[in-house]
């Protein structure tokens, strides 16, 4: 009789664990959940041979590593660029899986951890003493989202990836897919989302911003990241308000607090800000100029000038730097 209770209790402790994690997968499916994998400039926080407060900080949220950012929307999960830390950033956050990547360009902090992604997409490793990694990725590889310039220079920088070898361990398997024809009326669909590119300008080079778009029951949650950018188009402005309406989040370059050429300082940010009106907005590619914290009471010194903003805060919304690790959702 006891060892029938304890089989039936058993059976139970399991159907309420399967219950729980099958209640968790639904949840999931209900949100866009976005981590910042770094969130400095070109040369990192703290840059090399720098001696600077900043660079000596015992603050975590100092830390910056080359932008980047994992967006997770149920079974899928996306890299926003790849930079040369990538395998680390990767490791840090438990990194799993990527079904696509989008690239908004082809600089080096954004790029040039590419070789890193084989390990979820692969060509046949021919090496007879690993025969278990002969298997080849199905398919024609990870999708990777560029414009045709950030294609051609990819081409260029990794050109072994694309080049037929008899011999070695495999190089990653990716399809680099233009982003030319895709807009609002013909966004990118990846699982639950779409996906708009959105034009800017990096000094005189255009890059590419993406906005993430999620439908729940005919409301639409969004995420626009615009990294590396001296000026966003009015046609630009009109297409996000357009596809969105106002963004739940936006991710925004800001490089520093004096102006820069070929990057949005804080006042520009916060005024692109005040013209988008996101609920939620967040400062990234940040030089060592300024701590996480300075930041934070800087831009907290600024609002009076940005009514919208001001307003935003008000009512439960937010206008700050964002910082490696930070996961925001939607």
């Amino acid at each position: 009789m006891a060892r029938q209770r304890l089989k039936i209790h058993i059976i139970l402790f399991i159907a309420v664990i399967y219950t729980l994690n099958e209640y968790r997968k639904i949840l999931k499916s209900f949100y866009m959940k976005l981590t910042f994998l770094g969130t400095g400039t070109s040369h990192g926080v703290p840059v090399i041979g720098c001696t600077c407060s900043v660079c000596r900080s015992d603050d975590e949220r100092d830390k910056r590593y080359r932008c980047s950012a994992y967006l997770e929307d149920g079974d899928s999960a996306f890299l926003i660029d790849v930079g040369p830390e990538f395998r680390v950033q990767a490791l840090r956050a438990g990194i799993s899986k990527v079904s696509a990547v989008f690239v908004t360009h082809s600089h080096a902090d954004h790029l040039n951890g590419l070789d890193d992604l084989r390990v979820f997409s692969h060509t046949r490793a021919v090496d007879p003493s690993f025969p278990q990694k002969n298997n080849e990725t199905h398919g024609s590889g990870l999708r990777i989202y560029a414009d045709s310039n950030c294609i051609r220079d990819t081409k260029n920088r990794f050109d072994y990836i694309f080049t037929p070898v008899k011999e070695g361990g495999g190089k990653p398997k990716i399809n680099l897919v233009d982003v030319a024809p895709y807009g609002k009326d013909n966004p990118i669909r990846e699982g639950q989302l779409e996906i708009i590119p959105v034009p800017l300008m990096h000094g005189s080079l255009r890059v590419t911003g993406y906005l993430f778009i999620k439908k729940i029951s005919g409301v639409k949650k969004s995420i626009a990241y615009l990294t590396d950018c001296s000026c966003i188009p009015q046609s630009s402005i009109d297409l996000i308000k357009s596809c969105c309406g106002t963004p739940d989040h936006l991710v925004i370059d800001a490089l520093r607090r004096e102006p820069h050429s070929t990057h949005f300082n804080f006042e520009q940010a916060l005024g692109c800000a005040q013209v988008l009106n996101p609920v939620h907005t967040w400062f990234i590619h940040m030089t060592h100029n300024m701590s996480h914290v300075q930041v934070e009471r800087y831009v907290s010194s600024r609002l009076e000038d940005y009514p919208v903003l001001k307003e935003r805060v008000r009512t439960g919304g937010s206008v700050g730097p964002a910082y490696d690790t930070l996961f925001i959702e939607c």
